[in-house]
């Protein structure tokens, strides 16, 4: 019996459109994930030449990838329209049976993946809160704290502190949230919930909470320009760095997977609201332990990058998509993750950190300045090829998403040749004996001379 094969990865735009428009039309399929089975990428590449994902077949038939599949089923969709026969019709006359693939690198892959994941909380201290006899973990409460206590802009000498409230009406609102007797009770919570950093004196002072008219905010309101900033994480990490943020990956391609629209794309609005990204919010701030400083450069890029890919589609769902060049700016200046205390942008981290510190595009300056401590944490020497790993193509994506420490070159090389091979990346004009470059090469051309 005949099929449709896909080579996918996880995570993957194109991927996800493909296979929603197959599922539109009622027409099934058989899918190789090279993120679980990466042994079948030799394979995808012997039949395609291609190191982008997705790649299709119809049987033995090489179609291409997501936009000439979708291409084609449009062209079905006009040939058969107003008539009897379905698309899916037309797929099982026409592939389903026929014989099935013969070749062995179209073969199913069989057995368990060879990369497998675990669950990212196991193992990891649960730290539980007592408030008058209930106990709640740090997520339990946080979301009680979110939702009972008071928030507004509070304004002194012309500064505003959003998302604010006195101490005197946090005490009222504790009182009420728990159900506390005296204001002394509710005053003793609160300075138990400041200890425990829930909450956070709003300026740069150190008043105590209290009944009194000083301001505060509740812990993921106070940097909200840092994403992993819903709780303090008060334990160390037991993991490897490089395990941390790959599982946390995976924890977000989890999450999408449950907000797919009926194209293929993610529905940020209602993944916003899932008690699954509660979950993605709370284990994210466990990288606030993680440091740069005693990361080996090969280390450093291969967590970065993942870092850097992730937080991007983090942001996206928190602080919403930038539609302009202005906020586009803003968005990669101020949008921040902390890590072992320290705190970097977007563009701190691929200015700063894995392009060696040097000047974004169209900026004087490097990205560190000299006085500031975080350019020794800066790679020692930065490959060009990164900017392939941060970027995903046009019509397809890199048959690698995340990179790992012992295999790094290969991934990186990978990544570069699959960004080179779309031709919306480089093409050559023989006729006028004419190279197209991306935009990449001209605004890194110091990168790649």
């Amino acid at each position: 019996m005949g099929r449709i094969t896909v080579f996918s990865i996880d995570g993957c735009t194109h991927c996800r459109q493909l296979k929603a428009a197959l599922a539109a039309r009622n027409i099934p399929y058989s899918d190789i994930n090279i993120s679980h089975y990466p042994q079948k990428r030799s394979d995808m590449l012997a039949l395609t030449d291609r190191h982008t994902v997705p790649q299709v077949f119809f049987n033995e038939r090489y179609i291409g990838g997501a936009d000439e599949t979708i291409q084609l089923l449009h062209e079905w969709d006009e040939e058969l329209k107003g008539g009897s026969v379905t698309a899916r019709d037309r797929y099982v006359d026409t592939i389903e049976s026929e014989p099935g693939p013969f070749d062995g690198k179209l073969s199913l892959p069989t057995g368990p993946p060879a990369i497998q994941y675990m669950n990212l909380t196991v193992n990891r201290p649960k730290e539980i809160t007592e408030v008058n006899g209930k106990h709640f973990t740090t997520l339990q409460l946080t979301k009680e704290l979110i939702k009972k206590m008071p928030r507004g802009d509070l304004s002194t000498f012309g500064t505003v502190y959003h998302n604010s409230f006195k101490g005197s009406e946090a005490v009222t609102a504790l009182m009420k949230a728990f159900d506390l007797k005296s204001k002394d009770e509710a005053v003793q919570l609160g300075m138990k919930l400041q200890r425990k950093h829930f909450i956070e004196h709003a300026s740069k002072g150190d008043h105590s909470f209290g009944d009194n008219k000083f301001y505060f905010r509740l812990y993921p309101f106070h940097t909200p320009h840092v994403l992993n900033s819903l709780r303090a994480w008060n334990h160390p990490s037991n993991d490897e760095p490089i395990n941390v943020i790959i599982l946390l990956s995976k924890l977000w391609d989890n999450l999408e997977s449950r907000h797919f629209t009926p194209e293929g794309l993610v529905n940020h609005a209602t993944l916003r609201h899932d008690d699954f990204y509660w979950k993605f919010e709370d284990d994210s701030c466990e990288l606030q332990t993680i440091s740069l400083k005693d990361m080996d450069d090969n280390t450093k890029t291969a967590f970065v990058i993942n870092l850097y890919n992730l937080m991007i589609k983090y942001a996206f769902v928190k602080m919403g998509v930038p539609t302009s060049d202005t906020s586009r700016h803003y968005f990669y200046d101020n949008v921040c993750v902390n890590l072992g205390g320290a705190v970097f942008s977007l563009n701190d981290l691929e200015h700063g950190i894995l392009r060696a510190n040097a000047k974004a595009p169209y900026r004087l300056t490097k990205q560190f300045t000299i006085i500031d401590s975080r350019k020794n944490l800066a790679l020692n020497k930065m490959d060009s090829r990164i900017h392939f790993a941060l970027n995903c193509g046009a019509k397809s994506c890199p048959s690698v998403k995340r990179y790992t420490v012992e295999a790094l070159d290969e991934e990186l090389r990978l990544a570069a040749m699959a960004f080179c091979e779309q031709d919306d990346n480089v093409s050559v004009d023989d006729a006028n004996s004419m190279l197209g470059l991306s935009k990449i090469f001209y605004w890194y051309m110091s990168d790649f001379g």
